[in-house]
C-alpha cells in the first residue's frame, strides 16, 4: 500500500512539473510577441512623429493583424483606469498611449515636445488566478518614444 500512494505522489510531482513548464513557455511566447508589437507600434509613432496619422493607425493595426495580437479589454480598461489624470490616452486594438508634454530650453529657445509611452499586454488568460490575484501590471509591456519636436 505504501508503494502505491507513493507512485501518486511521484506522478502529482511531474504533473506539476509539466503545467509549471508549460506555463512558462506560453508565457515566454505570448511576451515575445507583446514585445514586438511595441516595438513596431514604437517605431511607427516615431516614424509617422505621432498616433494621429490615419496612415500610422492603419499600418499598426495591420502589423497588429499579421502577428495574430488579440487582447481582453479588460485589460486596457484597467491601463486607462490607472491614468486618470492624462490629458492625451488611448486605448485601441490591443495596445495603449498615453502622451506626455516636455518643454526644454536650449540654444534654440524654449522647445515643446511629446514622448509616449506605448503599452502592449500579454495575453495569458486563466480565469481563477487573474481573477484571485489580478496580474494585470504583470502582463504589461511598455516603451517609450524618443522626444518628438514641433
Amino acid at each position: 500500500m505504501r508503494d502505491a500512494i507513493g507512485q501518486v505522489f511521484a506522478l502529482q510531482v511531474i504533473l506539476a512539473f509539466v503545467l509549471l513548464i508549460n506555463g512558462y513557455m506560453a508565457y515566454s511566447v505570448n511576451y515575445t510577441r507583446a514585445f514586438r508589437v511595441k516595438n513596431q507600434i514604437v517605431n511607427i509613432i516615431e516614424q509617422y512623429e505621432g498616433p494621429y496619422n490615419d496612415e500610422a493607425i492603419e499600418k499598426i493595426n495591420s502589423y497588429i493583424d499579421k502577428m495574430a495580437y488579440e487582447v481582453p479589454g479588460r485589460l486596457t480598461q484597467d491601463f486607462l483606469n490607472d491614468y486618470p489624470n492624462a490629458s492625451e490616452k488611448s486605448c485601441q486594438n490591443g495596445w495603449c498611449y498615453v502622451g506626455h508634454e516636455v518643454k526644454t530650453t536650449g540654444g534654440d529657445g524654449e522647445l515643446n515636445g511629446k514622448y509616449y509611452t506605448v503599452v502592449t499586454f500579454v495575453n495569458i488568460d486563466i480565469p481563477v488566478i487573474n481573477n484571485l490575484v489580478g496580474l494585470g501590471q504583470f502582463l504589461r509591456v511598455a516603451g517609450e518614444t524618443r522626444t518628438i519636436y514641433e
